[in-house]
């Protein structure tokens, strides 16, 4: 009998510091926060996507949690530290396997 496919991603260890969960909690970010979710009805109307390493998407582990942050697009008239977004990454029982929370 064929297995059924994973609904949710496999649970991460977040209590520790390896590189392969820092990567794997990157590419969870990049698919939540850089890829678009929907298409739009109307081509004209998408945004377009931003990169996550021109936006400098940073993974880190510091005093047992999780963080991660990036700059958004430039808009005319906010200072470039208005742009910068700064979550805490936890273990969720989500589709991503991950919660993030503003900082």
């Amino acid at each position: 009998m064929p297995e059924l496919p994973e609904v949710y991603p496999k649970p991460l260890d977040l209590t520790r510091y390896t590189e392969a969960t820092r990567r794997e909690l990157y590419d969870r970010l990049v698919s939540i926060q850089f890829t678009p979710q929907d298409p739009p009805l109307d081509p004209e109307d998408a945004a377009p996507v931003q990169d996550p390493d021109a936006a400098g998407l940073t993974v880190f582990y510091l005093f047992g949690r999780w963080f991660a942050y990036w700059q958004g697009e430039p808009e005319p008239g906010l200072p470039s530290w208005r742009l910068t977004e700064m979550v805490r990454i936890q273990a969720a029982d989500t589709p991503d396997g991950i919660m993030l929370y503003e900082v």
